[in-house]
């Protein structure tokens, strides 16, 4: 296994932190929140102001993610362009339902967010961001997309990325998981009943590459209170959505291959 360096992957968790972060953070909670001492916590942080990674508030002396954390983002964002055709497609399913849209592309084993349309209801899932590929268990876009990976490759998934508990009503066993990627596959659809965020429901549906295998999702995010209302809507939505990224992957395929 190779060497990791422990002051980096402690300088990394920071960052993610101050990323899902809604406001600036007191290095006392992000220290305790981390598991980090505090001189350790002090370290970390300061070094990354200083590169300017990091940019403390002078007034409350509370931390946020500076400049050059933006500049990683926008790098980025540049490697991997989402086809107009898809990021059309997302924002149209946001316009349709009212509701925030999420874009996810399969970037090697990764499922990651590349796209993201706010709806004017504006409730957000905060911890969710381009770039964010974590937590595939709790999520209808993780869902959509390991229900058709085989057993093998989903067991090695969790192997190396443990399903944490984030809400009560998380799945964490494989037994639960495995029968949960099975319900996908038979409906076409996943859900996240308030699995990654309490009070926040998900739907996804999977898109395919012209090979036949998942190649992203889509999904929107409803309001707990109202979900059970909208359902219905919005899995007509975003399945419909999903046919339309599938199609589109399929003309810029045969576009690619006629030269």
């Amino acid at each position: 296994m190779a060497e990791l360096l422990g002051t980096v992957r402690r300088a990394l968790r920071v960052l993610d932190y101050l990323a899902e972060a809604e406001e600036p953070v007191p290095i006392k909670r992000l220290a305790a929140e981390l598991q980090l001492n505090i001189s350790s916590a002090y370290h970390v942080i300061n070094t990354l102001v200083i590169d300017g990674y990091v940019l403390r508030d002078e007034r409350t002396g509370a931390y946020g993610l500076g400049a050059k954390a933006a500049r990683l983002g926008d790098s980025y964002a540049r490697a991997w362009p989402v086809e107009p055709e898809l990021r059309a497609i997302v924002s149209e399913l946001g316009a349709r339902t009212g509701e925030n849209a999420y874009l996810a592309m399969l970037h090697g084993k990764d499922v990651v967010i590349t796209d993201i349309v706010e709806s004017r209801q504006r409730v957000r899932v905060h911890a969710l961001h381009r770039g964010y590929s974590a937590d595939l268990h709790a999520r209808a876009l993780g869902k959509a997309v390991l229900a058709y990976r085989d057993a093998a490759a989903v067991r090695e998934h969790f192997a190396s990325h443990p399903p944490r508990r984030i809400t009560q009503r998380t799945l964490v066993t494989m037994t639960a998981i495995e029968t949960e990627l099975d319900r996908v596959r038979r409906r076409g659809y996943g859900e996240d009943l308030e699995e990654f965020c309490e009070g926040v429901c998900c739907m996804g549906a999977p898109f395919f590459a012209h090979d036949g295998s998942a190649a992203g999702s889509v999904s929107v995010s409803v309001p707990s209170f109202r979900y059970r209302t909208v359902r219905g809507a919005v899995r007509d939505a975003v399945v419909d959505a999903a046919r339309a990224a599938t199609s589109a992957l399929d003309t810029a395929h045969r576009r690619v291959s006629l030269g």
